[in-house]
Parts: structure tokens; sequence; C-alpha cells
């Protein structure tokens, strides 16, 4: 199975700023790839190690795990008789954990083969997962730029709520990809000689 995690910790931080005109949203990101080691000579080997060594994301073992972290930091300004929001910007620390055969060698040709087409998809599907982060972080800067109220205390508020929404929202939209790809996952070829046990 392949899931992604939730965003683990958000901070948001907020700045007044007297005169300043409207800049734009702006979300930065990194993603590092860890691996935790599986050993076999097989593919069914291989997946029994998976199963007993893969990252946990909700209480479940998975192949491979997205971790995101995430920052939000924005601008507000007090103009009269209201306040809005004249900067946002988000910032994705990305953690990609993958297996890794410790005995890759001991594999036949054709086994390297699968899994490297195996690993491919993998890191495929878990890039895919920091682009939905990225896409959600994308519709919250349009939707805090939009922000003007009252008074700040408000459009802090106001952007803090967006940012819980956004993260729940979004976590959602990655445990539906994670279904969506589950037939796929199934058809590679790896996992074909794993559940044929040969």
């Amino acid at each position: 199975m392949i899931r992604s995690r939730p965003i683990r910790a958000a901070v948001a931080a907020l700045l007044l700023l007297a005169g300043a005109g409207p800049a734009p949203a702006d979300t930065t990101h990194s993603i590092e790839f860890t691996y935790y080691p599986v050993a076999g000579r097989t593919p069914g080997e291989i997946y029994r190690s998976i199963v007993n060594r893969g990252p946990k994301v909700a209480g479940e073992r998975a192949i491979a795990a997205t971790s995101a972290r995430g920052v939000q930091n924005y601008s507000l300004q007090q103009e009269g008789s209201s306040c809005r929001v004249v900067e946002n910007h988000v910032n994705f620390r990305f953690t990609v954990e993958m297996p890794k055969p410790t005995g890759l060698a001991s594999l036949s040709a054709r086994d390297r083969g699968l899994w490297q087409q195996f690993t491919a998809f993998l890191k495929a599907h878990e890039l895919q997962h920091t682009r939905l982060w990225l896409r959600c972080a994308a519709d919250l800067d349009r939707k805090v730029l939009g922000i003007k109220t009252g008074n700040c205390k408000d459009a802090a508020q106001e952007a803090e709520d967006l940012w819980r929404k956004m993260k729940t929202a979004c976590d959602k939209k990655q445990v539906r990809f994670d279904s969506e790809q589950r037939a796929e996952l199934l058809a590679q070829p790896f996992m074909q000689r794993v559940m044929r046990g040969d």
C-alpha cells in the first residue's frame, strides 16, 4: 500500500505592514529522499520485508510514504477601517521514504529489472503527492490573498482557519489519490510476481 502522511507541523505567522502594496503569493518547497532497508532474494521475500519494515502511515505499514511539513507566513495591512492580507508565503519540506534492498545483486537479472521499474513507479507516485500539496497551497494563496475584514485580528483568524481547512481537504485528496492508484500498483510486474508467488 502506498500512503501519504498528513502535514505534521504548521505554524502561521503574521506581520503588520504600513503602506506596503500587494505582493504575490509564494510557495517554496524542498524534497528529501530517505530509504529503509529491505532484504530478500525474490520479489516475494522483498515484499514480506517491506510489509515488516515499511513506514507506518495512520497505523498501517506502507511501501513508500511522503510526509509534509508546512509553514505559512502572511502579512497584513490596515487600511482605514479595513485590514487585508497583502502577502502569503507557504514553505513545504517533503520527506519521501522508499524501500531499498540490501542485496539487490542476489536477485536475478529479470527481478532486478522488475524492481527498478517498480521503484520508478513508487517515486513517480510519491512525487505526485508533493504536487498535490503544492496545488493545495496555490489554492490557499488565492483564498488568503482575498481576505479583507474590518480588523487585522479577524483577518489573521481567517487566514489561519483557511490554513487548517486546506490541510484537512488536501489530506483527503492524498488518500483519494492512493485509492485511485491501487489498481496501478497491483498491475506493476513486480507486484504481479509477488502475487503469483514465483
